[in-house]
């Protein structure tokens, strides 16, 4: 059957003779054959093919025979001169040469092929792999949308809603902090009131960072600084000279005539879910800071044993 590859083949066959007979020609017009040579430069074509092409470049030899001997004949000599010469020392060594360069070739070929089945192999293993992750998402959408409904229920609204309006401050901050991650899907995050001029965590949830699992003292995160400063939401990309352990959003608690009474901040939220969940921090920390500026008992010592966050913040 007549391939591509056979085609291309013989087009390089004709282009090789051609080339041979054009380049004598050209050296020697009166002896294209250059007799008086011990090998003839057009070997040199045969060299190149054979040493880019492999067992495939070895048409150029018999190309190149027929096509310096046709030169010759053009010239009008009749003898077989390029026949008479492949018995010679100089020939014989350019042919075994050329077969030497066909063998590197060759294996360079094979190299190349093996090495492009393997990377088809890794493109297809990608592709079914990023088919994979796809689904992946769409499967955790679908829980995460599952999730919003288990947590937005009107029970969970409920329960979070009679905590909040609790009298003791833990509890109340309890509540707020786990509402906020409910809706973000933050990792961490805490819940500050202040007290005689001094912020007081109240409640703390998750680990802050590798090297710190507690929250650190406010006036140390930039981003909650600028939040009580702004009395309204920041988040830490709208920071300058934000460090690693700051907060990624943090939003005032704020009462009815516009004072500060508290800040809820929150850790571990992606990027591209800061918009979304600024919103929803936003509704939390208005809701929030409503109850907080409420009057309320101090919480009693066994609360504060089983809180273990009775610590003072500057």
């Amino acid at each position: 059957m007549w391939t591509s590859d056979s085609s291309r083949t013989v087009r390089r066959t004709i282009l090789a003779g051609v080339g041979a007979a054009t380049l004598a020609l050209v050296i020697s017009p009166a002896d294209p054959a250059m007799t008086a040579l011990a090998v003839h430069p057009a070997w040199v074509i045969a060299l190149v093919l054979s040493g880019r092409y492999g067992a495939r470049g070895l048409y150029a030899v018999p190309a190149i025979v027929l096509g310096v001997q046709f030169a010759d004949w053009i010239a009008g000599r009749t003898e077989l001169a390029m026949l008479s010469q492949l018995g010679g020392l100089g020939v014989i060594a350019t042919l075994l040469t050329v077969a030497v360069l066909a063998g590197v070739g060759e294996s360079h070929a094979a190299r190349s092929a093996r090495l492009a089945a393997r990377l088809r192999d890794a493109e297809l293993h990608a592709s079914e792999a990023e088919a994979g992750a796809c689904a992946l998402a769409e499967t955790a959408i679908a829980l995460r949308d599952r999730a919003d409904r288990s947590q937005t229920s009107l029970a969970f609204l409920s329960d979070i809603a009679l905590r909040m309006d609790d009298a003791d401050p833990y509890v109340a901050g309890e509540a707020v902090l786990e509402l906020a991650i409910a809706r973000t899907g933050a990792r961490s995050g805490f819940v500050q009131l202040f007290d005689g001029g001094r912020l007081r965590t109240v409640a703390a949830r998750g680990p802050w960072s590798v090297d710190q699992l507690s929250p650190p003292a406010v006036f140390r995160d930039r981003v909650t600084v600028e939040a009580l400063a702004r009395s309204m939401p920041v988040a830490a990309h709208e920071v300058e000279k934000v460090s690693v352990e700051d907060c990624d959003l943090a939003a005032p608690l704020l009462a009815d005539d516009g004072s500060a009474v508290g800040v809820l901040a929150l850790r571990g939220i992606a990027y591209p879910e800061l918009i979304a969940a600024r919103e929803d921090v936003a509704a939390v920390a208005r809701w929030a800071g409503r109850s907080f500026a409420r009057p309320r008992r101090a919480a009693g010592p066994a609360t504060n044993a089983l809180r273990g966050e009775g610590r003072a913040t500057t």
